[in-house]
């Protein structure tokens, strides 16, 4: 179903928010690059996912904890996917942030994008991530839930009449999927000096191919 753009008369903008995270006094703020416009609710929810989630998997993976996240798609006025044709999407109203890297204290930094099928550490942090973000947000889409999604993770607050909560790909404990990882390849782990960022990068085309299926009856995208 085709839908036009609201007339500008009756559009309001958000109320928009524009600063860093601030998770919590003692860990301090989280930089957002670049700096992202977003509207109020979701602020508070993205502050307690990282509170919650993103510094402690930080902590428990890698000891140290993230001072910024890349972000590829805040608020923007357009269709779902970018589709001019398709519903309003949940970016059109500063409901819905797109993150596509995390940077931690030390200067490392791990993409959603390679360190998805990257090293088990890499896997783990990302997968426990995912998994907290579906306990805050009412969608969840990440690498697997379908093509658009293969190099970031998309968290938003839609609302929707069935109340029905989208987690897509299903959430799974980082330690089940380093496990996994380290059977794979056990001297595949950047805990050894020599071994530095993702070593995952050599497997996008794969995990693109992998993220390529679309449900078609759920129409997950980028709300």
């Amino acid at each position: 179903v085709e839908t036009s753009p609201l007339p500008p008369s009756s559009y309001e903008p958000p109320r928009l928010w524009p600063g860093p995270l601030n998770p919590s006094a003692t860990s301090g703020p989280v930089a957002v690059k670049p700096a992202a416009t977003l509207a109020c609710p979701i602020v508070s929810v993205l502050d307690r996912w990282f509170a919650e989630t993103v510094q402690p998997a930080a902590q428990r993976w890698f000891g140290q904890r993230v001072v910024e996240i890349k972000q590829i798609s805040a608020y923007s006025c357009r269709g779902m996917n970018g589709n001019p044709n398709a519903h309003i999407s949940e970016h059109a109203f500063g409901n819905a942030l797109d993150i596509a890297a995390f940077t931690f204290a030390d200067g490392r930094r791990i993409t959603v994008k390679d360190g998805w099928h990257g090293l088990p550490e890499e896997q783990g942090f990302l997968r426990d991530v995912e998994a907290g973000a579906c306990r805050q947000f009412t969608t969840v889409l990440a690498p697997g839930s379908n093509a658009y999604h293969y190099d970031h993770i998309h968290v938003d607050l839609m609302r929707r009449a069935s109340r029905r909560l989208i987690c897509e790909p299903a959430a799974v404990s980082g330690e089940e999927i380093a496990s996994r990882a380290a059977q794979r390849n056990p001297y595949a782990s950047s805990r050894e000096p020599y071994a530095t960022g993702s070593l995952g990068t050599h497997k996008t085309a794969s995990a693109h191919q992998h993220g390529a299926k679309v449900d078609e009856e759920d129409e997950f995208e980028d709300q």
